[in-house]
């Protein structure tokens, strides 16, 4: 089998996600599954390829389609490429030396202004893209509170809009100094308050990878922050949270046209209708049985 590197996420991130959102200790899925500990160890490292048989034996242990993995964790052909609507600019910004996407999006009747999707830490990239294009903001989408996607808005400066969008429940989460009178609105209220200035914006639930995850979807565009990568889904904020994360994935997948496009925090850009195809948490049991 060929790795696919081109991934935020390899088999062995996917097995260590699913097994830390299970609490299963690698005796216990070694007694659940017949394959010795060491071997489990090398699967989860990276160092060992399961077989056939032992996907599916992973995936009846740990409540996801085993078979799913080869359609695109094996099949480095199949990696999404969708080419996004011209009022999409994606930047990669380097966080700490961590590839990170954040997002301009401008508006249809008028490409000077835009609403940035995610920080990316605000690094030399997406400043320097905004000033080049002398960009305003109409406001700030935070899909949630990590600082590579929420971190250092200070450094927007004179370009910082009135209309910053975050979650209360990630408040917490947001480690860098804010700006004096930063005022943050939920992001249940973006769609009304940007109504006027001609945005129509659609927020939804994502939440699992932290408590205040959301997704927002824009002219076809749903930007979901860490909650869904391709073939794969943000690590939960803690166990608990797992099942959260699993029903964020499918929840969006089953309500969004199979032609959305997804982009994410890291990684490729996708659409639902590939992720249905071979994302293990789509179909993957939220809560296993005792």
């Amino acid at each position: 089998m060929t790795v696919n590197m081109e991934l935020e996420d390899q088999y062995n991130d996917v097995l260590k996600k699913f097994r830390y959102g299970r609490k299963t200790g690698l005796r216990a899925l070694s007694g659940k599954t017949g394959i010795p500990m060491d071997r489990l160890r090398g699967m989860e490292s990276g160092t060992e390829i399961p077989s056939v048989q032992e996907w599916m034996d992973l995936g009846t242990a740990m409540g996801f389609r085993g078979n799913v993995m080869e359609r695109l964790h094996f099949s480095p052909e199949n990696t999404p490429h969708p080419t996004l609507p011209a009022s999409v600019l994606p930047v990669c910004e380097s966080y700490f030396g961590y590839a990170v996407w954040t997002y301009l999006v401008l508006h249809a009747d008028d490409p000077g202004r835009a609403l940035l999707i995610d920080t990316g830490g605000l690094g030399e990239r997406i400043c320097g893209t905004i000033e080049r294009m002398g960009l305003k903001l109409d406001a700030v989408l935070l899909t949630h509170g990590h600082s590579d996607h929420a971190g250092d808005l200070s450094r927007l400066g004179k370009n910082l809009p009135n209309r910053v969008f975050l979650h209360q429940a990630d408040f917490s989460l947001l480690g860098s100094p804010l700006p004096a009178g930063i005022h943050f609105d939920p992001p249940e209220k973006a769609r009304d308050r940007l109504a006027p200035l001609g945005w129509d914006i659609n927020v939804q639930n994502a939440s699992g990878h932290t408590s205040g995850s959301v997704a927002y979807l824009i002219n076809g565009v749903l930007f979901v922050g860490d909650a869904i990568f391709s073939g794969s889904s943000g690590k939960a904020e803690h166990p608990d949270a797992f099942p959260d994360s699993i029903l964020s994935v499918q929840r969006l997948l089953n309500q969004n046209d199979p032609s959305t496009f997804i982009v994410s925090g890291h990684g490729p850009f996708t659409t639902v209708g590939m992720e249905r195809k071979w994302n293990p948490f789509f179909d993957a049991t939220p809560i296993m049985p005792e």
